[in-house]
């Protein structure tokens, strides 16, 4: 029973500081078997939420009423046991289109209108959040409370976080935080499904410099290829 792990990422540089601690992420819970996938919201439009859900005949059903980028994303979502959030902070909050993601994940939740579960019920949630001050915990208190109001499930440790920006990858507690985040919502995944997983903190100094030297030929490579700040490309 293969755990697949949606990683969405929420800023225009794949290799900055939110798009290194993702891969950390992602690398990890491949390592304990899931099958992982990269997006970013700067990939393609993703209009914003018209509040349908207010009207008199509310449309605001799965998959949404929109037909562009936002829509593969949430056919994506719906297709994940896992989904693992990673943005930069702007002004205390999860970067715009990242918002504008949430908002339309709506139509997710809001099948309880239709006699349904919930869509996003069940699913597991982590989140990384790479900025200044507050915003760190603000944003990624945020984006937990908000998918948990949808019915997602919260490991322990869902949260990692770095003030370094660009050089996250060398923030030693971020790295082995994100590297949690991945290790643990792929645990509750599995144990969701009867299967054994991991639920307890691991401080690992070798699996962290073996997925920090591969994020960093990663990037390598990536800079090398496209430039540093390549926008709407996910990476390798």
């Amino acid at each position: 029973m293969e755990t697949k792990i949606l990683g969405i990422l929420g800023s225009p540089r794949p290799y900055g500081g939110s798009g290194q601690l993702l891969r950390c992420a992602l690398e990890a819970a491949q390592r304990e078997g899931a099958r992982t996938q990269l997006v970013s919201v700067y990939e393609g439009e993703i209009k914003p939420c018209q509040g349908c859900i207010q009207d008199e005949e509310p449309n605001c059903r799965f998959p949404c009423i929109f037909e562009d980028y936002g829509k593969e994303l949430l056919l994506k979502i719906n297709e994940a046991d896992v989904l693992i959030i990673s943005t930069p902070v702007y002004w205390y909050a999860p970067s715009g289109l990242l918002k504008n993601l949430i908002d339309r994940m709506t139509c997710l939740e809001n099948m309880v209108a239709y006699g349904e579960p919930s869509y996003m019920e069940g699913k597991v949630v982590g989140v990384i959040t790479v900025g200044a001050d507050a915003g760190l915990t603000l944003a990624g208190g945020y984006l937990l409370t908000v998918l948990n109001a949808m019915g997602a499930l919260i490991p322990p440790w869902a949260h990692a976080y770095s003030r370094q920006a660009d050089r996250a990858l060398f923030d030693d507690r971020a790295v082995m935080d994100a590297i949690n985040v991945g290790l643990l919502a792929a645990g509750l995944a599995r144990r969701l499904k009867g299967l054994p997983g991991r639920l307890a903190y691991l401080d690992d100094r070798t699996l962290l410099e073996e997925i920090r030297e591969k994020i960093s030929l990663e990037k390598e490579v990536f800079e090398k290829t496209y430039g540093e700040t390549k926008i709407g490309k996910s990476g390798p």
